[in-house]
């Protein structure tokens, strides 16, 4: 009978596709050839990771876990053959993207919550972890990540974690609060995608650049 670290390992490798698909997808447009959109799968699935195991001084898992290369080549080769076809489903893949950034984030969470950290370093170590490897493959595409304009992705993670932090403070189990973050977290970024939600967007009118000059 497969065990709680056994089903969030599932799910994990089940995220890691769900974001390099995401990566792959998102570097179409510039025509990579195989090992470019291998990078960008990989930089998507497990930039997050890394950054939260050199923080938090862990063994990055995976170096110690071929199956997570495996599913991010496997992956980046799909795409590669079958790029038009999936291209067109790209907004079908956003869902994915949803679930890869509700199940990265709970495993960030739960990481942080075992190491006994407060409630706000939780919270940063499931955004690193979520949205870390979205801004490295914006990054290298020479994009605005997407967590500086559309700021429900974070939010959606914040949420989540504040969620499983409740949940476990109730004497939940471990699993049971991964799966409480991951739902809301993905609950809400699939919800946000579907209804276009973002929060308002901060704007002001700058003089050119003549006009400034002309200043005192």
């Amino acid at each position: 009978m497969p065990t709680e670290q056994d089903i969030i390992h599932v799910l994990d490798l089940l995220g890691t596709a769900s974001f390099a698909f995401s990566g792959a997808l998102r570097g179409l447009n510039r025509r990579p050839d195989v090992v470019g959109m291998t990078i960008l799968a990989g930089a998507t699935a497990l930039g997050g990771g890394i950054i939260r195991d050199v923080l938090m001084g862990r063994t990055i898992l995976m170096l110690r876990d071929m199956n997570y290369l495996l599913v991010i080549v496997a992956s980046a080769v799909l795409t590669a053959l079958f790029p038009q076809r999936l291209y067109r489903k790209e907004r079908f893949f956003l869902y994915f993207d949803a679930v890869g950034l509700g199940v990265f984030s709970a495993i960030g969470a739960g990481v942080a919550y075992s190491q006994g950290m407060n409630i706000v370093s939780v919270v940063f170590v499931a955004c690193i972890t979520g949205a870390g490897g979205g801004v490295i493959r914006d990054v290298l595409l020479g994009e605005m990540p997407l967590v500086l304009y559309r700021e429900v992705y974070v939010l959606a993670v914040a949420v989540g974690s504040g969620v499983m932090l409740l949940v476990r403070a109730l004497g939940a189990a471990e699993l049971a609060g991964f799966l409480t973050a991951m739902g809301v977290t993905t609950v809400i970024r699939i919800l946000a995608i579907r209804y276009n939600w973002s929060l308002p967007r901060i704007g002001v009118s700058l003089p050119s650049r003549g006009d400034s000059d002309k200043s005192p």
